[in-house]
């Protein structure tokens, strides 16, 4: 176990505290090289300004995820790039949109799902044949109804039930024999509503 004196000494020669601003740490508990994954996140949420300093490549990959989340919306799209999936995921809650869209083929599909909870309508277009369901399902609950007959013989029930009750009336048959039958209770409801409407006076 490290000793108080020992503890000092680290922080005497801890690069955070020379830099020109102060530092609200605490050696072992609000430190950027903490043993614990809670002090790091502790130390970044008492320093934010810190969070854009320590998100760059330079640091271990377990700061740069903290940081990432405190790191300033300006220097983002800089993270966008890292190594690091996490750092990726991060970067994408708070970079600009027209720095997002390049990610829509990143190789982690939890990249992919966080680009696709910030775009809307057409940005997502490429993604409705996304190989992991979990992006295809933020996507079809984003894209614009007009979009969603192209996902239509997406093969995961959730999906098609959110096409249920998103896509327009007259695609509502293609899905009137759906193998899932909550699917078909809710094309019923739907059609159940309209068909009034559509009879002659």
């Amino acid at each position: 176990m490290t000793g108080d004196a020992d503890r000092h000494e680290e922080c005497a020669r801890c690069s955070v505290r020379q830099w020109p601003w102060p530092a609200r740490c605490r050696p072992g508990s609000v430190c950027p090289f903490a043993q614990s994954a809670f002090g790091v996140h502790r130390f970044f949420r008492r320093n934010p300004l810190f969070g854009t300093r320590c998100a760059t490549p330079e640091w271990p990959e377990g700061i740069r995820r903290a940081a990432a989340a405190r790191a300033h919306p300006y220097y983002a799209p800089e993270l966008l790039h890292d190594p690091d999936r996490h750092v990726r995921r991060q970067a994408i809650k708070r970079a600009p949109l027209d720095h997002v869209s390049p990610l829509r083929e990143d190789a982690d599909a939890g990249v992919r799902a966080a680009v696709a909870r910030r775009l809307f309508g057409s940005d997502l277009i490429i993604m409705i044949d996304d190989p992991d369901v979990i992006v295809r399902r933020i996507v079809a609950s984003r894209v614009t109804t007009h979009m969603l007959p192209l996902m239509l013989g997406d093969a995961d029930p959730h999906i098609r039930r959110v096409l249920a009750r998103r896509i327009d009336v007259s695609w509502l048959m293609v899905l009137a024999e759906d193998p899932t039958a909550d699917v078909r209770a809710i094309v019923a409801s739907r059609l159940q509503w309209v068909a009034p409407a559509s009879r002659p006076d």
